[in-house]
């Protein structure tokens, strides 16, 4: 059975990957699973650098193939601020942060705004990248207890709720990373790497 490493420690992701990966006969493994306990240093100007910075960090550590992914929040109006920072940008809990933006946004009209993710695949030979992306609008509020960071102030039009509001299967239909990971396992499935 091939084994790809999933560059985190972050249980509820593993468990994300595992159920794109695991029909295709991979065992998954997590940073964990290889008792590593270095953190990737968040390098990086932009989802596709942070995310192959992590990839080719662990490579370093391990032989085998790895998927590293970075992801955030761009709103348009704040000139895609927190991007990169998304997790990093202000200290506090995720309802601290929410208010936070909630406050940057308080008399801002354009609310539109983006989540992306970003997963590089890196084995011995190939590193692959496959980008997912969300439209949406900050809301003016916090709903919905769903979710994490800014699930409970990201709008999606064409679910009339935020992210905060949903059901994980139904977040899981549309969420970014979810779509770079359907990118992830056609690439797989065609190339058989």
């Amino acid at each position: 059975m091939k084994e790809i490493l999933v560059a985190t420690h972050n249980k509820g992701k593993l468990a994300e990957y595992k159920s794109y990966l695991d029909p295709l006969g991979y065992e998954i493994l997590s940073l964990e699973d290889m008792g590593i306990k270095e953190e990737a240093p968040e390098e990086g100007g932009s989802f596709l650098e942070i995310a192959e910075n992590k990839a080719s960090f662990y490579s370093k550590l391990t032989n085998k193939p790895i998927v590293a992914d970075d992801s955030g929040l761009e709103v348009f109006a704040l000139g895609s601020f927190p991007s990169t920072q998304t997790a990093r940008w202000a200290v506090g809990s995720d309802s601290d942060k929410n208010l936070s933006l909630l406050n940057k946004m308080k008399n801002v009209r354009d609310r539109r705004a983006v989540f992306k993710t970003v997963i590089v695949y890196k084995n011995k030979k190939n590193v692959v990248r496959f980008e997912g992306q969300l439209q949406g609008e900050i809301d003016q509020k916090s709903k919905g207890v769903m979710g994490f960071g800014f699930d409970p102030v990201f709008y999606v039009p064409k679910m009339k709720r935020t992210l905060g509001e949903l059901l994980m299967f139904e977040k899981s239909q549309i969420s970014p990373r979810a779509a770079a990971l359907q990118k992830l396992v056609s690439y797989l499935k065609k190339y058989k790497p």
